[in-house]
């Protein structure tokens, strides 16, 4: 699980964020090294340059599945290509239970055709 931190921008305090949040706005340059952060289960305020976050780093170089779906997947088009699918799916089986019997039909008569010219 994310460990969770909260930031000063100086005005205000933000959080809580995830570490690799924090990994993301520091190498955006949307926070820098002096800024400073705390673990949200502390109260002890640190530079970012003095918080260890090696876990952080290790789960950005090899995520979960899940963090990776995530971060890569637009969630409204997954749903989109789900429903598209189920229906596609739902044709295909009519189509099947329709086509079923009409090709044993064909094939009843292609067999009676062979056996009679035989």
């Amino acid at each position: 699980m994310a460990r969770k931190f909260y930031y000063d921008t100086g005005k205000e305090k933000v959080g809580p964020i995830d570490g690799l949040d924090l990994l993301r706005m520091r190498a955006e340059g949307s926070i820098s090294n002096d800024a400073w952060v705390r673990k949200a289960d502390s109260s002890t305020w640190r530079r970012l340059s003095e918080v260890d976050l090696s876990q952080e780093e290790e789960e950005e170089a090899n995520p979960t599945l899940w963090r990776w779906l995530t971060q890569r997947v637009h969630w409204s088009g997954l749903l989109l290509f789900c429903a598209v699918l189920f229906v596609l799916l739902a044709l295909l089986i009519g189509l099947v239970s329709l086509a079923g019997p009409l090709l044993l039909i064909f094939l009843v008569l292609w067999i009676l055709s062979r056996l009679i010219k035989g």
